[in-house]
């Protein structure tokens, strides 16, 4: 029995070691981002003033949304630090890097945890299509498959509201420091 107990202890403490170490976020080389409260208010202005140009919109008008990693990593705090996410996170930070979204978080489920993963986005006819590049928890990689899996569930909850909006996805373009998403009204 003791025996038993030893080598749950033993894996128990490993996989605790993997999961509460760093992430692998080094390799993507990018500047620790200083989330503000002016740069997430400049993301809800353009919000706010995109809202407007849709109402304003003919059928078929083109709108643009333009949005900074600073705006992003910034805003995404003010939801965290407000609780107005249902996990616990700290320091969050997003890059956009010539089509992809790196995004990091100290996530506190009982223990903390270092999250990081990469996505591509592409729209396909009107549609989001978020391909996961690599999901990591604390040290420990995520496969592709449990990670597409859960992203192709996100995506047919977001086509299912689609039809809410007065306006379909037309291209997403990700450059260095900055996301410009395109749509059209409907």
């Amino acid at each position: 029995m003791g025996t038993i107990f030893a080598l749950l202890l033993l894996i128990l403490g490993i996989v605790s070691y993997f999961i509460t170490g760093q992430a692998p976020i080094d390799a993507w080389g990018n500047t620790w981002l200083m989330p503000t409260n002016e740069s997430a208010a400049s993301l809800d202005e353009k919000i706010d003033r995109l809202k407007l140009e849709i109402d304003e919109a003919a059928s078929g008008d083109l709108l643009y949304l333009t949005i900074t990693e600073e705006e992003a990593t910034s805003k995404l705090n003010c939801l965290c630090r407000d609780g107005n996410i249902s996990l616990q996170m700290n320091y969050p930070q997003i890059y956009f890097n010539e089509g992809v979204v790196q995004a990091y978080a100290d996530v506190d489920v009982v223990i903390d945890i270092q999250m990081a993963f990469e996505v591509t986005l592409t729209v396909e006819d009107g549609k989001l299509d978020a391909t996961s590049r690599d999901l990591h928890l604390g040290k420990i990689p995520i496969p592709k498959t449990l990670v597409n899996t859960i992203i192709t569930a996100l995506e047919r909850k977001m086509d299912e509201r689609s039809e809410e909006f007065t306006v379909t996805l037309k291209d997403i373009t990700i450059r260095d420091g900055a996301v410009t998403v395109t749509l059209e009204k409907k």
